[in-house]
């Protein structure tokens, strides 16, 4: 029995169709349409999967923006400063003179997770977010709630003096 389907129409920049066909073609899908599909089920599973998550988290989020949209940057400012306690450390770079790659590193509650990369997908301006979670391990989690006690047998270099019984 074959699925049944739907038509749709799509608006996307020239660009990025230019893309899709190139993938297109590379790819030997037998259409723009069986590409468009493919990529379609990857993002519900992703989604779902996402959505799925429970329990304490560590990754990142990789957030693509344009900078010259009025407002986005200072959003992102403003959200990571409201969620300072999942976001442990952040990276900008300047791809070039309009976009830019946001890296922020997560540690929290799942649904802390959902909830930033959510609001980072609701701004204008954002092209792209990747979530990529890499632990559930409340052990190594702890680490960024205070606890200093996850000897390797190496220091991290950020040992307090009191810590360390080091004073300078």
């Amino acid at each position: 029995m074959s699925e049944r389907l739907e038509r749709v129409s799509l608006t996307v920049p020239t660009d990025l169709l230019a893309e899709v066909d190139g993938v297109v073609a590379d790819a030997d899908y037998d259409s723009r349409s069986e590409a468009v599909r493919d990529a379609l089920r990857g993002f519900v599973s992703s989604y779902r999967w996402r959505d799925d998550l429970d329990g304490r988290h560590q990754g990142s989020v990789v957030v693509l923006y344009d900078h010259d949209v009025t407002g986005v940057t200072d959003a992102l400012l403003d959200l990571q400063h409201d969620l300072h306690e999942t976001i442990i450390s952040t990276q900008h770079v300047h791809l070039s003179a309009d976009r830019c790659l946001e890296t922020l590193v997560v540690d929290g509650p799942a649904a802390d997770i959902r909830e930033l990369v959510r609001r980072i997908q609701s701004l204008r301006g954002i092209h792209q977010v990747q979530l990529a979670v890499v632990g559930a391990d409340d052990e190594v989690a702890s680490v960024h709630d205070g606890g200093r006690d996850h000897s390797h047998g190496r220091g991290h270099g950020h040992e307090r003096a009191d810590e360390t019984g080091d004073d300078h």
